[in-house]
């Protein structure tokens, strides 16, 4: 029995409880064999005695113990007994995805994105193996320090085409879950939505105190996608939709319609950018990570995980079930190990120790150590029974319980000092915040070998450019090797120098203390300025802008420039600016049709964008002269004096100059100009008298145009009569 008589689970030793509620109580534990953290979830002993709570509790466990996936916690081992029943668990050191929206609001696109597909993958893998989970919400996914995500707490769940009463969160319930219809994956869809929802918005989709009305609002009420950005809009129209068969097929299919999405709306590096943004809302709440609270006990973290994997999968093989046998059958990680209990009369457990017949193939071993920040609890369901789950949501944490101790023997020795052997520092990682001012996620490992499993005060120190940003302190004992985690937020973004993190123990290591640093990534360029200078229309179909853009850096940006002309067309260009951090730009578009007239439009935008977003600059054009055609009509003489009469005709009433010239034997005799405008059409008579006109050579007009005619000009000519020769 551990602390105040409350039963422990056999082969491993109580560190202290996370949280309790109705429903039980969650224990973080160390494998006593291996040293290893998990996490036990403990059935009440009041919902233990209550008919069907305990075959759920163990169905639970049967559900757990078939999906085998990254991104649901794993089950390492079910034990029932006469004086409980236990569910030990994956330690998950992080919080909730709940603890996150209470303290942070709305996550933002991208990382809201990386969240629904993290919990669609875990939905998906208990999908293929029939399992509907019918209570996912933010209290049961589980964010860790590098922004990944974990699926907790199968306790309502079911098989698919099981049972049709009613379970699960009302907030996030489909609206066939609240009717008694047959639970399928298409319900888990609707919930996961739901969530995804709420960290676009930061509220629920639907609201309301009254469970009646919030059923109709989830049954009738319209899907408020307009809420969301709209890029999304069609994931959350989808998977909000009140008929299940018009929601996608499987979790699998959402997830890749959820890709195809995000790449189109975010680039292909969306998801990356999302976990960075959960990690550092995640180092806001380090402090209250399971492992990285105050006084925790620690342990090895470093034992191999593929023992208990390999075991676990031995389990699969041979099955889960439980047996009639006068005892009990525990599921571990190396198979079924079966506990006799005393049956005394009637088959009837006694309250002592149960003792092991046949222990597991191998010896159970944690895996890395992570925790669902768990505090069980009991939810109502929609017809106000509560649901058989003892959930590992976050919640007010409990006070610290101390480690089981053993009685030391009468005639033991007092134990050696511990002394530090080694501390290491390794794996930085330096996940930048959102923007220039948000806090940036730094993490690193932290490794300290000992030579007994005295207490050691462990000083973490994370630097920034040669100075402190920020120090944590860890008591560790109960082993002689420790691998931490550590992670904190060093405030704004910095986007240069250097950062490290430095580990000091006391008693101080052989080696002293020991320090890594690693280079600060350069922050990406932002655009500072965008303006357009000047917008002028040439001819009748070319434009050209001018355009100014400053930066903050000299990384690269794009410049968009997108020309309109309404129904005279319109075309965009694209330039890619670096190396300075003042930049002019002339960018030119002709347009497929003529322009004038009409108003041209030209709209400067940058990424990343500019504060302002876009520039744009606006001109009314006018048309230019345009000729159409030239002609001389009539050419004649008498004697020396010349007459012709020229028509223009034109496409507008602009200005247009006509040069008539007059010619003599292929040369200029003289010329003259007109200016014609107002009309599209003019004919135009003028007189020239030559000096001389000389028998038998050519004379006549060329009549010519600014701007030219499409033509070109005109000429007509005659030739004088042939000399007479007089005898």
């Amino acid at each position: 029995m551990g602390a105040a008589g409350l039963w422990n689970v056999p082969g491993y030793a109580a560190v202290r409880e996370l949280g309790a509620g109705g429903g039980g109580r969650v224990v973080l534990a160390a494998h006593e064999a291996t040293g290893s953290h998990v996490a036990i979830k403990y059935l009440s002993e009041e919902l233990r005695g209550e008919p069907g709570f305990l075959d759920r509790f163990r169905d639970e466990a049967r559900l757990l113990v078939e999906i085998d996936d990254p991104h649901v916690v794993q089950l390492y081992e079910y034990v029932e007994s006469g004086q409980g029943a236990a569910i030990v668990m994956e330690l998950v050191n992080g919080t909730t995805l709940r603890a996150l929206l209470r303290a942070e609001g709305a996550t933002g696109p991208e990382a809201a994105l990386a969240v629904l597909k993290g919990s669609l993958l875990g939905l998906s893998s208990a999908h293929e193996m029939g399992v509907v989970h019918r209570d996912y919400k933010p209290e049961n996914v589980l964010v860790q320090g590098d922004g990944a995500s974990k699926l907790a707490d199968f306790g309502v769940a079911v098989r698919a085409g099981g049972s049709a009463v009613p379970a699960g969160t009302p907030p996030y319930m489909a609206p066939e879950q609240w009717t008694g219809v047959v639970p399928s994956a298409a319900s888990d869809v609707y919930a996961a939505t739901a969530v995804f929802f709420e960290c676009l918005t930061g509220h629920r989709p639907y609201e309301a105190t009254e469970q009646a009305l919030l059923r109709h609002l989830h049954q009738t009420a319209p899907i408020p996608a307009d809420d969301v950005p709209e890029p999304v809009r069609g994931l959350v129209e989808r998977g909000l939709a009140k008929d299940p068969a018009l929601r996608p097929a499987s979790a699998a299919m959402f997830v890749a319609e959820l890709e195809e999405a995000a790449a189109a709306a975010y680039g292909a590096d969306w998801e990356e950018r999302g976990r960075r943004r959960l990690a550092a809302l995640a180092a806001a709440l380090a402090a209250t990570f399971p492992l990285n609270r105050p006084e925790a006990a620690e342990v090895s973290t470093s034992l191999a995980r593929t023992v208990l994997q390999t075991a676990l999968r031995a389990a699969r093989r041979k099955g889960f079930k439980l047996t009639a046998a006068a005892g009990l059958l525990v599921l571990a990680a190396g198979g079924i190990g079966a506990y006799a209990l005393d049956s005394g009369s009637g088959g009837r457990p006694a309250a002592h120790p149960v003792v092991p017949v046949a222990a597991p193939a191998a010896t159970p071993a944690s895996p890395a150590p992570l925790s669902p920040s768990p505090s069980p609890s009991v939810s109502p369901s929609p017809t106000g029974e509560p649901s058989a789950t003892a959930s590992t949501q976050a919640s007010a944490t409990p006070p610290d319980a101390a480690p089981p101790t053993s009685p030391a023997s009468p005639s033991a020795s007092a134990p050696a000092a511990t002394a530090v052997a080694s501390v290491t520092v390794g794996g930085l990682s330096l996940a930048p915040g959102a923007s220039r001012t948000a806090p940036s996620a730094a993490s690193g490992t932290v490794t300290v070998a000992t030579s007994g499993t005295g207490k050691v005060a462990l000083t973490v120190r994370f630097t920034l450019n040669g100075e402190t940003a920020a120090t944590e302190k860890i008591t560790l004992n109960g082993a002689r090797k420790y691998t931490r985690t550590v992670t904190h937020a060093l405030g704004g973004h910095p986007c240069s120098g250097t950062w490290g993190i430095t580990a000091t123990t006391a008693p101080a290591a052989r080696g002293g203390s020991s320090a890594a640093t690693a280079k600060v990534p350069a922050c990406p360029t932002a655009v500072t300025g965008l303006k357009v200078v000047s917008l002028k229309v040439s001819g009748p179909r070319t434009a050209t802008a001018q355009v100014q853009v400053t930066a903050d850096g000299t990384g690269p940006i794009t410049l968009n420039g997108a020309f309109d002309a309404g129904d005279g067309g319109e075309g965009s260009k694209t330039a890619t600016l670096s190396g300075k951090k003042s930049y002019t730009r002339t960018m030119s578009f002709t347009f497929p049709q003529r322009v004038c007239g009409r108003p041209v439009t030209f709209t400067a935008s940058t990424d990343p964008p500019a504060p302002s977003a876009s520039a744009s600059r606006t001109v009314q054009t006018g048309c230019p002269a345009a000729v159409t055609s030239v002609a001389v009509a009539r050419l004649a003489r008498v004697l020396t004096a010349a007459t012709t009469a020229v028509t223009v005709t034109t496409e507008n009433a602009e200005p247009v100059r006509l040069t008539v010239t007059w010619l003599l034997a292929g040369k200029a005799a003289g010329s003259e100009s007109v200016t014609l405008s107002g009309k599209t059409s003019y004919t135009v008579t003028l007189k020239f008298t030559y000096p001389r006109m000389p028998c038998g050579k050519t004379w006549g007009v060329t009549a010519a145009t600014a701007p030219a005619a499409a033509s070109g000009a005109a000429t007509l000519t005659k030739k004088t009569g042939a000399c007479v020769v007089l005898s």
